[in-house]
């Protein structure tokens, strides 16, 4: 099985921390700590998000 990541931050996405659509779906893009009920929770810029993660 191909692994793959939140498409903002970069972490490995398993079952356990896929982020949420804003119905409650799991969303297979985002992990749960940058997408959550169908928003993303940090308002920063692809810039900013790649300064904070590395």
């Amino acid at each position: 099985m191909e692994m793959k990541f939140c498409q903002s931050c970069g972490m490995p996405l398993t079952n356990e921390v896929l982020g949420t659509n804003a119905n409650g779906t799991p969303n297979e893009d985002y992990c749960i700590y940058c997408y959550k009920d169908g928003k993303f929770t940090q308002d920063m810029t692809m810039e900013q998000m790649i300064d904070h993660c590395a």
